[in-house]
């Protein structure tokens, strides 16, 4: 057994055990870091033990297949000092042709939670049915929850001037901070008022998306009251997002037709345009709460028709 130690600062290839719901050990190896943030890697390693920097799993990726997971890494940026919760081993460091990998997933704070994705593939391997049965439990009670939270938006950019941002989206490009940077850029030269106004058109416009006709036209995830087959809020939130960033004739036709929403495509970064001009206008993170949330279940209307 590898004995841990805490590690207040962090370099790249640093390897870290997190403690499992179980009682068990994964870990964790930083694969970037950009100031404050951390590109973090699961790794495959699972055990009742902490273990040796030289265990072969931690220089490895987990491969991520639970519910919609499609072989994917499980990759995430954090941010942030490191939990004292994590034990560190040691330092792995990348090869050149490893040196460099890519993601454009971010989690938000550097927590406790972070490296949790190995227990959770290990439970979708072996205890599926009880594990499908508690995610189910945990959208009804967040659905019961959404239902009961009143909904009303507040002041919204002038539809004219929220589409034009939108518009500016640059699909041509490669990497969805790319994508995104001539909207944040154009949003980030405006008032704060009008970036709070500009989240807040967003988030009625995901809000009014958010319906179980539309979630039961989104392709392989769709929603199924029928087989209940594993439906992911966190997908569908995504997917509407691709509707919004596809523009005004697209969702109107959406909005109207459900049918004709997207099949399993996804734009996550629209939902970071907002705080990503704020930070660059003000210097500050951006703290403000809509008056509706584009949350999935939050239309209490939408899922209760």
């Amino acid at each position: 057994m590898a004995k841990g130690k805490f590690k207040n600062t962090v370099s790249i290839g640093d390897v870290f055990a997190v403690s499992l719901p179980d009682g068990r050990y994964g870990a964790i190896r930083v694969a970037d870091q950009i100031d404050k943030s951390y590109l973090i890697i699961t790794t495959p390693y699972i055990g009742t033990e902490i273990p040796a920097i030289e265990n072969e799993f931690l220089g490895d990726i987990l491969i991520q297949n639970r519910f919609f997971f499609d072989n994917s890494r499980a990759l995430l940026w954090v941010e942030g000092k490191v939990p004292k919760e994590v034990i560190y081993i040691g330092n792995i460091p990348f090869s050149d042709n490893k040196r460099k990998i890519f993601c454009s997933s971010f989690g938000g704070k550097w927590d406790d939670s972070v490296g949790m994705e190995v227990f959770l593939e290990w439970r979708w391997e072996h205890d599926r049915e009880n594990f499908e049965k508690e995610i189910r439990e945990e959208e009804k009670r967040i659905q019961e929850e959404y239902h009961n939270k009143p909904q009303k938006p507040k002041k919204m950019m002038k539809d004219e001037t929220f589409w034009s941002i939108i518009f500016l989206l640059d699909f041509y490009e490669n990497g969805e901070e790319k994508i995104i940077e001539p909207a944040v850029n154009a949003l980030a030269k405006m008032r704060v008022k009008d970036i709070k106004e500009f989240e807040e058109a967003l988030s009625y416009k995901l809000y009014l998306l958010d319906t179980k006709e539309h979630a039961k036209n989104i392709g392989e995830y769709s929603y199924n009251e029928i087989t209940q087959k594993h439906f992911s809020a966190d997908l569908f939130l995504y997917i509407r997002c691709s509707v919004i960033a596809e523009g005004k004739e697209y969702f109107d036709d959406c909005l109207n037709n459900p049918q004709n929403m997207p099949k399993d495509n996804s734009f996550e970064p629209l939902l970071y345009i907002a705080s990503e001009a704020y930070t660059r206008r003000s210097g500050k993170e951006f703290e403000y709460i809509t008056g509706c949330d584009y949350e999935t279940f939050s239309n209490a209307a939408g899922w209760n028709s």
